[in-house]
This record gives C-alpha cells, sequence and structure tokens, in this order.
C-alpha cells in the first residue's frame, strides 16, 4: 500500500546552514540534559521503591517505553502537520523543561501514592512489581514521551534532499548522543555533588526552557519543508524487526558489561557514570562514522550487515583489555614513611583514580564492538527512508520499535539470559543475535540491490565507484561472518566469571560455588579452614574454623546492650552476609527476626555454605525472609515496629550503600524502633576516611543523641543508639546475664581481643573494654551530615585519597584517630559495675594496641614523672615521652606541643637516640599534618629553630616536600 503526500510542484526547501548549526547545537543540549534526567530520576526513584536491580531496570524500561511512544506519535503527527516540526520541537523542548522543573513536587506526590498503596501489595511480589512499573511509568511518561518526538521532529524539518537522509541522520542521532556523553559526565561528576539531586532537576529544567525557547524564536516563523507529490511505499516488515533486535542487543550487551566490570571494579559512582558515557560515546562513533561512509557512497545495509557480524569478534577480543588500564597503588616505607606509588601515572594522581584509571578499562573492553553497534540504527534509518519524504513516518516508525528493544532488553539480559545461562551464556547469546542481524541485513540488501530502479539523475555520481565498494564489502562481510564465529567458539570459549573469580580466591584457594542472578555474580571460596563470601569483587564476609568471629560479636552486642529485662523481642536486620551476626542474635531469646536482603544468590549461598557459622539460621522458624532493599524495607515498615534493628551493608563508599548512612534513613529506623529499641550500625574503620567517619558520627548521633561507640573485630566499630529519652544505664547482673550466652559459643572460651588483652573476651571486664566513646564525646562531633539529596558519601568528603593510598590496617588507624574516646570515668555512670575506671582504661589500652593507642594510666604515669624530673635533660626526656605517647593515639597537636615543652627544657639535647625519635614523630601522619608542623616549626621562636631537634623535624618535612614533588612530577598537571 502506499500513502499519497500532499500535492506540491514546489521544489523542496532547503534549510540554511545556519538553521542546521543552530539545531545541532540544540539538539546536543537537548541530549545532555536528557541524560542528565535520566541519572537523577533513577537515583531518585531507587530511594522510593528500592536501590535494586529490578527497581533500576524498572526505571529504565519506563524512561524507554515512554520514548518509544512520543517517536510513534511524532510519525503520526508528522504525516499531517501544519506547523514547522522545528517550531514544534521547541515547545517540545519547554515542555520538558517544565517537567524537569516540577520533578521534586512530582516525586514527592508518587511517595505519598506508593506509600499509601504499598501496604495493599507487599505481600504479593509480581503486584508490588506492577505497582511499582505502573508509578514511575505515569511519572516519566510525560518528559519521556516529549524526547522520543524531538529526533523525528528535526529530521523532518532539516532534510530535503533524497541524498541527505542517510547522513544527516547519523550525523544528528551522533550529536545527540555526544551530547549525552557530556550530560552523563557533568551530571555525574559535578552537579549531584554540588547541588544535590533535585537541585540538578530544577537546573536542568532551567536549561532545557532556554533551549526550547532559542528554538521557538529561531524557527517559529519556518514553514515546514515542501515535497514533490508522490507515493510513499510502505515500510517493509524487516526493518522495524530489526530496529528492535537492535535495540535489544544494544541494551543487552551494556547490561552484561556493567555486570563484567562488577566482577573486579568497586561499585562506586564514577565507574558507573563512566560506562554509561563511554557506551554513549562509542554509539555516537558508530553513528558518525555511518555518516561518513554513506557519503561516499556504500549502501547501508551492507555497511549495518558488516558492523553486526564484527560485534561479536570485538566483544569477546576485548573482554580482557581492562588489565591494560589496571592502576594499582602500592605502599612503600622510604625513610620509615608511607608513600602511595601508582603503576602509572598520566593526568594526575586523583584523577587518574577517579576518572582516566576506570575510563580507560572501560574504553578498552567496550569501545570498538560499542561503535559496531552504534552503526545499526541509524543505518536502519537510512537505508528504510531511501527518499526524504519517507522521513515523515518511517524514522519515528523506527525509533519507536528501537527504543521497544531497548525497553525490552534490559530485562531480557539481566532477568533472563544471565540468570539462566550466566554471564558468558548471555554474551554467547547476544553474539549470535548480532551474527542473525548481520546476515539478515546482508540479505536484505542483496535482495534490495537486484529490485531496486535504475538510479536518478542526480544518484548517478559514484565518486569510489559504488560497484567496487559493495562488492569489497559484500568480501569483508563474509570474512567478517567467519571470523566472528569462530570467535565466538575460540574467544568464547570457557568462563571468564570463573577465571576472575579464581584470581581472587589467592593462592592456594578453590571455588566452592558461583552463583549469577539478576542481582549479582555471588560466589564462596575456601582457603584452607577460611571460607569467604562474596559478590562480584566485594567480599561480604569471612569465617575461619576454630576462630572468633568478629561478626558474630557483632550480632550479641544489640542484645548484650538492650535497656530493658531480657531479650529484644522483634528484631530487623539488614544485609544477611554469611549471616553470622544475625544467627548469633538468635542465640539470645528473640521471638521474631525480619531479614531483609536485596540479593537471593547471597542469601542461598549463607544458607547452603555457612551453617556452621551462623547457627544454622536459614533453618530458624523465627526467621522470616524478604528479598527487597533495605532502605525500602524500612521506609515502609509500620511505626515502632522493632526492638532492633542491626545494619551490615557492603562497605559505605560503593554505590547505592551511602542511603544507608543518611539522615533521613537514619530517622526512619528510629520511626520504627519500639520505645527503648536499640539501632547498630556498622562503621568499617578500614573503609572511611576521618572526615566520613566524623559526618557518619555526626549524624548518627543527631539523631540518636544517647549513643555509644564499640569496637568489634579487628577494625571495626559499632554505633549504638537508643531511643530512649535519656542514656540507659546496665546493671552488672543483666550484663553477666546476658554474657553468658556469648559465653556459650565455644569458640569465645579461653580467648581475649588481643595478644596483649589481659580478661577473657566473655568476662564483665573483656566487654567494658570494647566500649569506646559515650554520648557526649559522639555529640561533641561536628562535621557535615549526609542527606539523601547529595549522595556525599559517593563522592567522598574531601579526603577520599586516603582510601586509595592507605586502605585495610593503616587507613583504619588514621581513622581511628577522628573518633574521640570517652574515659572511663564519664562511661562509668552508665555500667553500674564494680571495676575500677582505670583498670578498665589499662585493659581498653591494651585491646586497642593494634589503633597504637596509649594507655590513660600510661599517660598519667608519664605526667607524674615529668612533674617530679630535674629541669633539663631529663626534664626534656620526660616531655619527649609524653609526645611520643601522644603521637602515638593520633593527636599530634598535643605531641608537638610537649616537643616544645622539650625544647624549652633542654634547647640543646642533641644524641643518636633523641634525633631518631623525633624524625619519628615528625614522619607519623606526616601525609596529614604536614601543613599543622610546617606553622608549628614556623611559630618557633628563632632561638629554638636552630636546635639540633628543630633543624630535625625541619628535615623530616624538607624529605616528605621533596618526595611530594617527585611523585607529582611523574604527572601531566598534578
Amino acid at each position: 500500500m502506499s500513502e499519497p503526500l500532499p500535492d506540491s510542484t514546489a521544489p523542496p526547501a532547503r534549510p540554511s546552514a545556519g538553521d542546521r548549526w543552530l539545531a545541532g547545537a540544540l539538539f546536543f543540549a537537548s541530549g545532555a540534559l536528557g541524560l542528565g534526567y535520566q541519572l537523577v530520576w533513577v537515583r531518585k526513584a531507587a530511594l522510593v521503591v528500592g536501590a535494586s536491580q529490578i527497581a533500576l531496570a524498572t526505571v529504565l524500561t519506563s524512561f524507554f517505553l515512554g520514548m518509544a511512544l512520543g517517536s510513534a506519535a511524532a510519525g503520526r503527527w508528522l504525516r499531517s502537520r501544519r506547523h514547522s516540526p522545528l517550531a514544534v520541537y521547541g515547545g517540545i523542548e519547554i515542555g520538558i523543561g517544565l517537567f524537569a522543573l516540577s520533578f521534586p513536587l512530582g516525586f514527592a506526590g508518587l511517595e505519598q501514592v506508593y506509600g499509601a498503596l504499598y501496604v495493599l501489595v507487599s505481600a504479593h511480589a509480581a503486584a508490588l512489581f506492577v505497582l511499582r512499573f505502573a508509578l514511575l511509568f505515569l511519572l516519566f511518561l510525560p518528559p519521556t514521551f516529549l524526547m522520543g518526538a524531538t529526533l523525528p521532529l528535526l529530521l523532518d524539518g532539516l532534510v530535503a534532499r533524497d541524498h541527505e537522509v542517510g547522513s544527516f541522520t547519523s550525523l544528528l542521532y551522533g550529536i545527540n548522543v555526544l551530547g549525552a556523553v557530556a550530560g552523563v559526565l557533568v551530571t555525574s561528576y559535578f552537579a549531584i555533588p554540588s547541588v544535590g539531586m533535585n537541585g540538578t532537576s530544577r537546573l536542568a529544567g532551567s536549561l532545557n526552557l532556554a533551549v526550547g525557547a532559542l528554538a521557538l524564536a529561531a524557527f517559529r516563523r519556518r514553514a515546514p519543508l515542501t515535497r514533490a507529490g508522490e507515493a510513499r511505499p510502505a515500510t517493509p516488515l524487516f526493518y522495524p524487526i530489526a530496529s528492535f533486535l537492535s535495540g535489544l542487543a544494544a541494551i543487552g550487551y551494556q547490561i552484561a558489561w556493567a555486570r563484567w566490570f562488577a566482577l573486579f571494579a568497586t561499585g562506586n559512582v564514577h565507574v558507573t557514570a563512566l560506562l554509561l558515557a563511554t557506551y554513549l560515546a562509542a554509539l555516537a562513533a558508530g553513528s558518525l562514522l555511518l555518516s561518513a561512509l554513506l557519503r561516499r557512497g556504500l549502501p547501508a545495509l551492507r555497511v549495518l550487515g558488516v558492523a553486526q557480524l564484527a560485534v561479536p569478534l570485538l566483544v569477546f577480543a576485548c573482554l580482557g583489555n581492562w588489565r591494560l588500564a589496571e592502576l594499582r597503588h602500592a605502599l612503600v616505607t622510604p625513610t620509615g614513611t608511607l608513600e602511595s606509588v601508582a603503576s602509572w601515572q598520566l593526568v594526575s594522581e586523583s584523577v587518574d583514580d577517579v576518572f582516566t584509571a576506570p575510563f580507560l578499562q572501560v574504553a578498552s573492553v567496550l569501545f570498538a564492538p560499542a561503535v559496531a553497534i552504534g552503526v545499526g540504527f541509524p543505518a536502519l534509518v537510512s537505508a528504510a527512508t531511501a527518499r526524504a519524504t519517507a522521513l515523515r513516518a518511517v524514522s519515528a516508525r523506527l525509533l519507536f520499535w528501537n527504543t521497544l528493544g531497548a525497553s525490552a532488553g534490559s530485562f531480557a539480559a539481566g532477568y533472563a539470559l544471565i540468570p539462566a545461562v550466566g554471564l558468558a551464556g548471555a554474551l554467547r547469546a547476544l553474539a549470535a543475535l548480532s551474527l542473525g542481524l548481520g546476515v539478515a541485513a546482508l540479505a536484505r540488501d542483496a535482495s534490495e540491490s537486484r529490485s531496486e530502479p535504475r538510479a536518478s539523475e542526480d544518484q548517478k555520481s559514484d565518486p569510489v565507484g559504488e560497484g567496487t565498494a559493495r562488492s569489497r564489502l559484500s568480501r569483508a562481510g563474509l570474512a567478517i561472518a567467519l571470523a566472528s564465529a569462530a570467535a565466538c567458539a575460540w574467544l568464547g570459549r570457557g568462563d571468564p566469571v570463573r577465571r576472575i573469580l579464581t584470581q581472587m580466591t589467592g593462592q592456594g584457594g578453590e571455588i566452592v560455588e558461583i552463583v549469577e542472578g539478576p542481582v549479582v555474580t555471588a560466589s564462596v571460596f575456601r582457603n584452607g579452614d577460611q571460607l569467604s563470601l562474596t559478590s562480584g569483587s566485594v567480599r561480604h564476609a569471612v569465617a575461619t574454623r576454630g576462630e572468633v568471629s568478629p561478626q558474630a560479636v557483632q550480632g550479641h552486642l544489640p542484645a548484650i546492650f538492650y535497656p530493658r529485662e531480657g531479650a529484644p523481642r522483634r528484631v530487623l536486620g539488614i544485609a544477611l552476609g554469611s549471616g553470622q551476626a544475625f544467627g548469633a542474635l538468635l542465640q539470645h531469646p528473640v521471638e521474631e527476626m525480619d531479614v531483609v536482603d536485596i540479593s537471593p544468590e547471597i542469601v542461598r549461598l549463607a544458607f547452603r555454605h555457612f551453617g556452621e557459622f551462623n547457627y544454622e539460621i536459614g533453618r530458624d522458624p523465627r526467621v522470616r525472609l524478604h528479598q527487597d532493599d533495605g532502605r525500602h524495607f524500612v521506609d515502609r515498615a509500620p511505626d515502632a515496629s522493632y526492638d532492633a534493628v542491626l545494619l551490615e551493608p557492603s562497605p559505605p563508599y560503593h554505590e547505592g550503600m551511602h542511603s544507608f548512612y543518611t539522615l533521613e534513613f537514619t530517622q526512619s529506623v528510629r520511626r520504627v524502633l519500639r520505645e527503648n529499641g536499640v539501632f547498630m550500625q556498622w562503621l568499617p574503620l578500614h573503609f572511611v576516611t576521618p572526615n566520613e567517619l566524623r559526618s557518619i558520627v555526626a549524624t548518627f548521633a543527631t539523631v540518636f543523641p544517647n549513643c555509644m561507640a564499640v569496637r568489634s573485630g579487628g577494625t571495626d566499630v559499632m554505633l549504638l543508639g537508643w531511643k530512649t529519652e535519656r542514656m540507659p544505664r546496665f546493671s552488672q547482673e543483666r550484663l553477666e546475664e546476658r554474657l553468658a550466652v556469648l559465653a556459650q559459643e565455644p569458640r569465645f572460651r579461653h580467648r581475649r581481643w588481643s595478644p596483649k588483652a589481659q580478661e577473657e573476651s566473655i568476662s564483665l571486664p573483656g566487654l567494658l573494654s570494647l566500649v569506646l566513646s559515650g554520648p557526649d564525646a559522639l555529640r561533641s562531633v561536628q562535621a557535615p551530615l549526609y542527606r539523601d539529596d547529595v549522595p556525599q558519601l559517593s563522592y567522598g568528603s574531601g579526603d577520599r585519597w586516603m582510601l586509595r593510598r592507605y586502605e585495610g590496617p593503616t587507613l583504619a588507624r588514621q581513622t581511628f584517630a577522628a573518633l574521640p574516646l570517652s574515659p572511663y570515668a564519664r562511661l562509668a555512670r552508665y555500667f553500674g559495675v564494680e571495676i575500677a575506671p582505670g583498670q578498665l582504661e589499662d585493659e581498653r589500652a591494651r585491646v586497642l594496641e593494634n589503633f597504637r593507642v596509649a594507655s590513660p594510666v600510661e599517660i598519667a604515669v608519664a605526667e607524674e614523672r615529668f612533674r617530679r624530673a630535674r629541669p633539663g635533660e631529663r626534664k626534656a626526656g620526660a616531655a619527649l615521652r609524653l609526645a611520643g605517647l601522644h603521637d602515638r593515639g593520633g593527636s599530634k597537636a598535643a605531641s608537638l606541643a610537649w616537643i616544645r615543652v622539650m625544647l624549652q627544657e633542654d634547647p640543646g639535647l642533641d644524641s643518636p637516640p633523641v634525633d631518631q625519635s623525633v624524625r619519628n614523630l615528625a614522619r607519623y601522619r606526616i601525609e596529614l599534618e604536614s601543613e599543622r608542623l610546617r606553622a608549628w616549626l614556623a611559630g618557633l621562636d628563632p632561638a629554638l629553630r636552630e636546635t639540633p631537634i628543630a633543624r630535625a623535624m625541619a628535615d623530616e618535612l624538607a624529605q616528605h616536600d621533596a618526595r611530594t614533588r617527585a611523585r607529582r612530577a611523574r604527572y601531566w598537571f598534578e
């Protein structure tokens, strides 16, 4: 069938070069703003419907589906339009901007509706999914509908000549995608960290209004293009099907690559953003490459066929390229000072870490195959619209099917292929789809070549010899098809997931089981008596036969410090991990426990392999398991539901984890707690920096002013907060009664918290030695509070470089120094026990020996010796001793103050031991304290600056400055 076009004998109107340049610039901005919106909306929606992969896929699906409907509607309108498409485009951009400005209010309304309906469907997974999808789809339908109409409108308003159809379509599509790349990077790296998600939406909305206003001002009087009246043939069925499969494959590969990078790259916000930006940049490059090839006369379908046949070859060939750009930091100790040495240096240390290295890793794996994928959609539009008159509806129709395929691809890859056949199997299935699409495109090209009429006069130009080019392209297509098939068989052999995880197990380790599901790739591996549970590259839990489990200790704490008689009756545990903490808590007379975990894969492995460590929690009838996001579950739980809430998620800097440390989440936890309830939050010192610790503590203490910090494990601290009017008191009888439960665990008998500890772990002094800080100390911490709208914990709080250089025990010592300790003389009022505070202080110092904490008793003894020492060398030596004790505990200011006293007591003191001691004091924490040391030296009296001690410390500072300059000199800009 054919569809008549308006009769006109006027020649085609030709848009000016200025019109095209302006439209291209506006479409670039439109792409940037559109992807910025997508990032904001996905992150914002995750706070309501749960930060699960299912929820995120739902947001993306509704996003693509709305765009598909918009493109289809634009195609229908273009058949009978009376106004300039360019002017309508301007109005659409204004509409998108108005939605963005009102988005915070609209999202607040969605939260209220969702909260009201959640209680009706929460028990039914299918109904809950439908509710989430329906609400998000309705919220995002207006802007995505409008976004989907922009490309067809611009094409119809700017293309007048038949031979420009393919090249200009590719060019415009590429410009829009390049804008999307810019939008992703600016939004992720600058906008959200600076002004938050709501602020970013409002800012982008204002810019969208400017884009629309400029388009209206420039094009509102532009008449629609006129074209010669002739019939437009109906689009063959091949093109909608190919467009659908092309979109499905494109998003399928993107999801597969995201899962691939999750195996070895930490799930922080930068890696995620760079994955999307690099993928979009490659699509734009493919589209621009197609535009250049079409201008040289190459047929679109044949280019499409060859590109699709090349995709599997490139996918499997590039899969392991990430190792070429892997950035590893090694710690060395020249002259006793910790320094970070990167495996390669380029722009600067921070830029390489958060941008250059992950970008190069991502680009080396996916850029080349994604360029070939990027040829797909614009090539189909070009081939289907053989004449400019066909652009009216065909481009919109194909865009509809392409975005519909992308919408389906997110579910097909994430929730069908990967769970069913694993990541390797999913890549093979997608490769087979690409091969089939390539063969079909070449077959369609051959069919159309045999049936196409003789070229018109304006198409006879053949600057490169079209026949020769087509022949070469056909032979290249056959060769690439054979190579791709061989690549699927050779490069895709075996299981790349198992290979990567095997390398993570360490020497002598073996993989016990791998589970690839819709949420994560989880694994269990054994190394001797040690059993580890991982999610990608994140190790969630470690259990060692015969040893005390730090996670088990954590599980006992909420029951031991429960402020009422008996044990907490109803408990909520978030993030199961190996289940050791939750199983330990169940050893107390708990009546009910709700366990919430987002990953069924983690739960399955914990129940199957960690039963001997988690007290067979999977078989305990008191446990009710909920597969949900913990943040989402708490936000929807009824008021006063639980006596205790335990939180042990992934490390805080991992993407999505920041929401468990915000003011809003902590307030939700307080709401669901019953009166006198207790909340326990994990604070891993080896994964957070000093500034991050301060903000986490300040946020926690703001909501739970009655709180304590308790040590658990080697470098873990648990924050305990109570929903009480005043700080609870714990009697000796109650504490000993609950410690008796801990004593029943054979792994705790005759054990001490550290080699230097004198008290057994199950003793009352042994327990109290773990208490570090009381409410006064924690409430005194002054730092910015973490909030939902600005995910600052994901981006860092100004000292994220420490995590890069010192992750592990060294970082734990630095971060521990930022935690204010409470003297037991003040803590004693909360514990009605007959133990001298000095004894507890001394025991705590032994327990914290790995943090270099000096015992207050030791400090008091040293101060007494200083007071009794004779003036001169002896008094100076006593001052040096005090300087060392304070420096060990992280108080550089107090240490320098005592060194000043030492200089005043004996300015001429000089001996090799003294020289070495003051040099060690200068080196310790010099990366953090160099400016303090510099100011201290500058503030000394001129006479004291020339003393041997001051010169030795100045020499250490000079050596540090020289090392810093040498390290920075290896970079371009640092």
